[in-house]
């Protein structure tokens, strides 16, 4: 396991993309592997509810499973944050206006407002967080960050990267770096 410093950069993450890792069985060690400080706004905390897994009952179904962070929290990978100053709540009231769930605009306000680094796999929020200028992550790439920096075996991030498909229903698109990696891997 490799272990978190103080002085890594801060990313904050947001539903969508913490679906994804939680839905690959692997998200702790990818959030480890990635080099980040990971930063929980609490919108984000409040709709990551479940995840999809095979009925264990019959394995041709698909059962939603409560998730609970409490784990990722407590192991200090997760740290649980909100907007804490009027700019970050003026941010956060602007970008509420453009998105269905208060999870994105959270998450760009306080990459904004905190100089953070976003993770999202939202088309929508990949684009408004580089129009503003931040530095904006996707699940293939914090998965390829894994495969390198953790060494992790082909088989597994193969297997990784179909639970994803199959359990938080993501493919990466064509535009999203890291997409050809992530589309080998799987045709492998």
């Amino acid at each position: 396991m490799i272990s978190q410093e103080r002085d890594m950069p801060s990313a904050t993450i947001d539903t969508c993309c913490l679906i994804d890792l939680l839905a690959s069985g692997h998200a702790e060690d990818i959030l480890r592997a990635c080099g980040h400080e990971w930063q929980l706004p609490v919108a984000v905390q409040g709709e990551v509810q479940f995840v999809r897994q095979r009925d264990p009952a019959d394995t041709s179904k698909f059962v939603s499973v409560p998730v609970d962070l409490a784990g990722l929290i407590s192991a200090e990978v997760l740290t649980v944050c909100q907007p804490d100053v009027q700019v970050e709540l003026d941010l956060f009231t602007q970008y509420a206006m453009l998105f269905r769930s208060d999870g994105e605009a959270m998450c760009l306000a306080l990459a904004e407002s905190r100089g953070w680094l976003i993770a999202t796999d939202d088309k929508k929020a990949i684009r408004i967080g580089r129009q503003a200028g931040l530095t904006v992550l996707s699940a293939p790439q914090l998965l390829k960050m894994w495969a390198d920096n953790a060494r992790t075996d082909q088989p597994t991030v193969v297997k990784a990267l179909k639970d994803i498909e199959l359990f938080a229903q993501f493919r990466p698109n064509s535009s999203m770096p890291e997409c050809q990696w992530w589309l080998d891997l799987i045709a492998s």
